[in-house]
């Protein structure tokens, strides 16, 4: 049997072009502070080359080997930009390790508002980093 493996989320460049009629759930006032909020991180938290690796990453869906192609760099520069690097058993570096330190305030009020309206329940999610 397959192991199971992770599924890279692939978000859209733009989700305004997106019909609200065919959204899976109603759009609420706090879905544009969230999609801003993620926007302002990627613009201000990341160097001009993370932000060009994580766009085409996450935004476009390129795979690390396409970016590096078209950057001129090895995969392995790429899967560090996203990523960092472990050195001495702690990861350091990493456009992701910095857009989860410019969203941890934000994360904490969405956590604690849906931890209170859900009994506190909250779901568990294994990103696999």
């Amino acid at each position: 049997m397959g192991g199971w493996r992770a599924r890279r989320v692939v978000l859209t460049g733009d989700l305004d072009r997106f019909a609200t009629s065919r959204a899976l759930h109603a759009p609420s006032r706090e879905d544009h502070p969230l999609r801003d909020a993620v926007r302002a991180a990627v613009e201000t938290a990341l160097s001009p080359r993370q932000r060009r690796i994580v766009e085409a990453y996450f935004f476009e869906g390129l795979s690390q080997s396409d970016i590096a192609r078209a950057l001129g760099i090895t995969q392995q520069v790429v899967h560090k930009a996203l990523f960092g690097d472990v050195r001495r058993g702690v990861r350091v570096g990493g456009a992701i390790g910095k857009l989860r330190t410019a969203l941890a305030p934000l994360a904490a009020r969405i956590g604690a508002t849906s931890r209170a309206g859900s009994g506190g329940r909250q779901p568990v999610y294994n990103h696999g980093d």
